[in-house]
């Protein structure tokens, strides 16, 4: 068992091990059902090897995620809130539109977005987020941000037809740059490929802007996957979850990362009506540079000697 989660953690670079890897919060749930069970017949080293497994796997799954014990209070640095959708997921238009009134974030990000969906969102965003740019396709790569406040700059850049959306925003004076991606599946070789040759884009875009920076999207992939790992490393990005999230046992693809020179106040994920996921929240803060601990002794007047 140790041998299983072992594999399941430091897996071969093959598609089966790439797919089989999705499961691996229900390899850990399994493995700790056999310990349990183990441990109530008194079998001692069933039990031993399946708890040890699940801790290891345990392990794993929380070094991949935010390592952050609790979110950091709030600063006086720039803010920026987001909420990332897509709208493929979503089966309730009403419930949508109300979510994102009660949300209430500085920019909204939206993907699969298809001439029907942009008019849709056009039409009811137009008052409450009236900066916006849309790219509209037939195909999963269409995709739209929306701003309460104007961009300073908003542009894309393009992968193998694919595009990606690079904005900029001015709050209080401090900028904060936004990545919109969505990315395939890998699901054979040549989309493994694919994928590591998108993100490697990606992390050179980020590595490249002088501002901090949000990157959101579809991912396609759990966020403990080895792309993903090599992608934080490449481009020096923090992950915003704390913990595995299990919508019905399906893992999460969806994802925001944000540079260290920011910080998580807050990360949810979005459902609807019938608890199905159909996005993500987050909120960022520039970290402070400096913080002063007004306790200790500033002056040498209130030193004792």
């Amino acid at each position: 068992m140790l041998l299983i989660a072992g594999w399941a953690v430091f897996f071969p670079e093959n598609i089966l091990g790439i797919q089989i890897l999705d499961y691996n919060v229900h390899l850990m749930l399994c493995m700790f059902l056999i310990g349990f069970g183990a441990l109530t017949i008194n079998y001692t080293k069933v039990m031993v090897t399946s708890l040890g497994a699940c801790m290891l796997l345990c392990i794993f799954l929380k070094n991949e995620s935010n390592e952050a014990m609790i979110m950091p209070i709030a600063n006086t640095e720039a803010k920026l809130s987001v909420a990332h959708f897509n709208v493929s997921n979503v089966q309730d238009l009403d419930h949508l539109i109300n979510t994102i009134d009660d949300l209430d974030v500085d920019l909204l990000s939206f993907q699969e977005l298809t001439p029907d969906w942009n008019y849709i969102l056009q039409e009811k965003l137009k008052s409450q987020y009236p900066y916006n740019m849309s790219i509209v396709r037939i195909d999963p790569y269409g995709m739209a941000m929306y701003s309460k406040e104007n961009f300073v700059s908003i542009d894309t850049f393009m992968f193998d037809n694919k595009p990606n959306l690079q904005a900029e925003l001015l709050i209080d004076s401090k900028k904060i740059s936004v990545f919109g991606s969505y990315v395939v599946p890998e699901i054979t070789k040549a989309s493994t490929m694919q994928t590591k040759e998108h993100l490697d884009m990606i992390s050179y875009k980020i590595r490249d802007t002088q501002s901090p920076v949000i990157a959101l999207g579809d991912y396609n992939m759990v966020y403990w996957a080895n792309a993903i790992s090599r992608f934080r490393a490449k481009a020096q990005v923090i992950h915003s979850r704390r913990d595995v999230y299990e919508d019905g046992l399906k893992p999460p693809y969806d994802h925001i990362f944000f540079t260290t020179d920011m910080e998580c106040t807050k990360f949810e994920n979005i459902t609807d009506l019938k608890e199905k996921h159909i996005g993500i929240l987050g909120a960022y803060q520039i970290k402070t540079k400096y913080i002063i601990d007004k306790s200790l002794p500033t002056t040498l007047s209130s030193l004792s000697i």
